[in-house]
This record gives C-alpha cells, structure tokens and sequence, in this order.
C-alpha cells in the first residue's frame, strides 16, 4: 500500500521531537486534574449528606466529555493553520511542488499528520471518560459514538485551518483566520439563531409568523451536533445546554429534528471536502490544472 510521501516525513520528523508527547501529556493532565477534583467534590458531597445521586455521576461523564471538546476546538485550528503557509515561508512548497508530488497529495498529507496528532488526544483520552463506567449509566457504544463525534469535528476544523494555511501568505494570519472559521462556524450560528428568537417574538407580537430558517444554520454547529449525541446520552441537562435552548425545538424540524447528528455530521463533512478542495486549489500553482 502507497504511503503518502508528505504524512510518512512529517511522521518520522515529529516522531523525533518531544511535541507530541508534551501535548498528549499536557491534554491528558488537564482532564485528568478536572475529572479528579470532579470526583473528589461528588466523594465529599456524598459524606455530607449520606446521600448518593447518580446523576452527579453522569455529570462527571458529561463535564469531561465537554472540557476535552472545548479543548480540541482550541488545538485542532492550531495545528492545521500553519502547515502550508510555514512551507512557504521556508520557500520549501516550490520545491515540493516541483517533485512528482500533486497539491492533492501535500494537503492530504498534511491534513492526515494533523489528525493523527487529534485522534491520538482522542483515543488517550479515553481512559479518563471511561471512570464513569465505574458507576454505570453510560455504555461503550456512547463513548464510541462520541469519540466519533470529536473525530468529525477534528475533519471539520483541520480542513479549515488547511484552507486558510493554503489562502494565506503568512502563518499569523493563517492561524487568525482559522481561529475566526471556528468562531464563526461555533459562535455566530449560535448568535444567528438568538437574533432570530428575538426578531420571532417581536414578529409573533405584531401578528406574524417567525423565522424558522436560522435553525437550519446549526446543522454546520459541531458544538451544536455535540451537545446533541451527549444529550441523547444523559439528558439535555448536561454539558453545552444551557447556550444552546434552541436544540429543544429539534423535534419539531421533522425527519430533520429526528436524525439531527447523523445529518450534521454529514453536512460538516460536506463542508470539509469544501474545505479540502479549496486547500488544493489553493496550493495548485498557477496553470498547472490547465495543462
């Protein structure tokens, strides 16, 4: 089987570096300490009152799961958003782009290395979210279902922090602009879908009908399509809830509302072949697709 030229050098390179192990140590460090103290608070809450909630079990479950997510959402753009344009700041990309190599082949390649760094946080995470299967509640196909939801957003943000890296000349403003695709892709569906809350109860007060259509927009969310899968699992209580009260109205969207993740993810996939494809042309040099 062909191995990608580009993922098999940037393997062994950061293979010889101690960046990685510092990174899955520092990622692991932190859910580690907020799972323990988590814990520790439940423990000492339990010796209070002789009571013990399960719930507050799950609670941990659901309080790791979003801080790895709110952690990723800050690495992931990081470590995609400067592979190409730092090529061409090194003045290495013409060299490469002279080989036998395809623009497709160095954004795949690229792409590829920063995910495995991703999945490698993900899947030594697991250990950590796996402490509530000391008290039960959730089972292992949720944990692989949400595993699988972080792995969708990693695709999602790492093929546009690619994006920007193949547009931008330099990798300060690759990584601003990275960043902004995830505040906006995050954050502004979520203000879009406020301001139309607040336009629908000044139009339902003057007799008309409000929007609907803004609900839509959440489909390219991954914080959205995250708080989904976890409250399937726990409950809509749990983890991102309280910023998103407008996913309580998903079972009103229809077959839509009814299988909402399965159709987000698709969508975000969709958005990162975009994304994809846009980073090639991008790193294409001019004239070499006409020929």
């Amino acid at each position: 089987m062909r191995i990608n030229p580009i993922y098999r050098q940037e393997s062994r390179a950061g293979a010889r570096s101690f960046k990685l192990p510092l990174i899955i140590l520092g990622f692991n460090s932190v859910l580690a300490v907020v799972a323990l103290l988590y814990m520790n608070s439940m423990i000492t809450r339990v010796q209070l009152t002789a009571e013990i909630q399960y719930s507050s079990f799950l609670g941990l479950y659901g309080f790791v799961a979003t801080m790895e997510f709110v952690l990723l959402l800050f690495i992931i753009p990081g470590l995609t958003a400067g592979v190409i344009s730092g090529e061409r700041e090194r003045q290495t990309l013409d060299l490469m782009l002279t080989t036998r190599l395809k623009a497709s082949d160095i954004v795949i390649g690229k792409l590829v290395q920063g995910l495995s760094t991703v999945f490698l946080l993900i899947v030594s995470s697991f250990p950590i979210l796996a402490l509530v299967f000391i008290y039960g509640g959730v089972t292992v196909a949720d944990v692989g279902l949400l595993l699988l939801c972080y792995v969708v957003t990693a695709v999602l943000l790492g093929s546009a922090g690619l994006f920007c890296s193949a547009a931008a000349r330099r990798s300060t403003i690759a990584t601003v602009a990275a960043y902004s695709v995830v505040v906006l892709l995050t954050a502004g569906t979520l203000v879009a879908n406020y301001l139309a809350d607040g336009l629908g109860e000044m139009a339902s007060a003057g007799g008309g009908a409000p929007a609907g259509w803004p609900m839509y927009l959440l489909l390219w969310n991954p914080a959205a399509t995250f708080q989904t899968v976890l409250s399937g699992q726990i409950g809509s209580e749990s983890g991102l809830a309280p910023i998103f009260p407008q996913l309580e109205r998903i079972a009103d969207m229809g077959l839509i509302g009814r299988y909402w993740w399965p159709v987000s993810m698709a969508v975000q996939i969709l958005l990162a072949a975009v994304f994809l494809a846009g980073a090639v042309r991008k790193t294409r040099p001019a004239g070499r697709g006409r020929r």
